[in-house]
């Protein structure tokens, strides 16, 4: 697999292929955000079968099978598709969320604090940290 594609596509030739895929299929009345929020974590899951119950070591060498890394390929693609349509059905601008989110991040995260350790969430009265 390259990576070239995804440096000559840009994500809203993605999305704008998403919206015509839907709306081709008259598919609007369906996709209201309950819906789509819904499908990716369906979506999701289904990525996640595939990795149950393997090490880390398994599930690394998972897609150099070209059979497993179709399917993975193919997860993946739903979640990122119901994600896209998500972004469309609210009119979220995903370049300025997912940049915002990675300032966010960066400050909740600094690399001289988190460099090579995992972080740990912690739980505030059920909200998330």
């Amino acid at each position: 697999m390259s990576l070239q594609r995804d440096s000559a596509i840009t994500l809203s030739v993605l999305r704008e292929a998403v919206s015509r895929f839907v709306g081709e299929r008259k598919w609007e009345k369906f996709h209201s955000p309950k819906n789509i929020a819904e499908s990716i974590c369906i979506e999701a899951s289904e990525l996640l079968e595939i990795f149950q119950w393997r090490t880390t070591e398994e599930s690394r060498a998972l897609s150099r099978n070209p059979k497993n890394a179709k399917r993975v390929s193919q997860e993946l693609a739903d979640v990122i598709i119901y994600c896209l349509a998500l972004a469309n059905a609210i009119q979220m601008d995903m370049s300025d969320a997912v940049l915002s989110k990675l300032r966010e991040n960066s400050r909740r995260y600094p690399i001289t604090r988190c460099k090579g350790t995992a972080p740990r969430r912690r739980n505030h009265g059920g909200r998330k940290t």
